[in-house]
């Protein structure tokens, strides 16, 4: 009887631990959008900077940096690619990445095979950070567990895409 109970309170305390660690990753996320929201809301605001990067697709990439002050606020980079394009959103707190929201975009054909190709597939991840540690990641409207490789990977590819974008930018 004594070791049933134990097992009831073992239970109940993973239970309030794991519902108490949801609460506040919503709590997070939702001050993030809220920041997100004021970033986009003010762009219109900010100074603006555009440059082509060359290295980031075969086709090239056109990246807007907009900032306020001296800091970085968002990055808007359009990646064009022979079978599709991709626009990424960068955004900042500080120096911090906060948000990152992906469209890509696939053609139905290569662009030297038709002169206008039409987009056939579209998908969309967004991935949320606090403190340098992605709390979200979301392919499509699905939730990729933070313990899986998928995670792991994709999450690596987007810092690595971000943090490239986001050293072409001449302060």
């Amino acid at each position: 009887m004594r070791s049933a109970k134990f097992i009831v309170s073992v239970v109940t305390a993973i239970v309030v631990l794991t519902s108490a660690s949801y609460a506040q990753t919503e709590k997070q996320i939702a001050v993030i959008r809220t920041e997100v929201q004021a970033i986009n809301k003010a762009s219109a605001k900010y100074k603006k900077k555009t440059k082509n990067l060359y290295d980031l697709s075969t086709e090239g990439a056109e990246v807007t940096y907009y900032t306020s002050g001296k800091g970085l606020k968002k990055i808007v980079a359009k990646i064009y690619g022979e079978s599709g394009n991709k626009t990424n959103e960068y955004f900042y707190q500080g120096e911090d990445l906060i948000f990152v929201f992906e469209k890509l975009n696939h053609y139905n054909k290569p662009i030297g095979v038709t002169n206008s190709p039409k987009v056939v597939r579209v998908k969309e991840t967004r991935a949320y950070f606090e403190g340098g540690k992605c709390i979200r990641l979301l392919n499509e409207k699905k939730t990729i567990k933070a313990n899986t490789i998928e995670f792991g990977e994709q999450i690596y590819q987007i810092v690595e895409v971000a943090d490239m974008i986001k050293a072409a930018f001449d302060r």
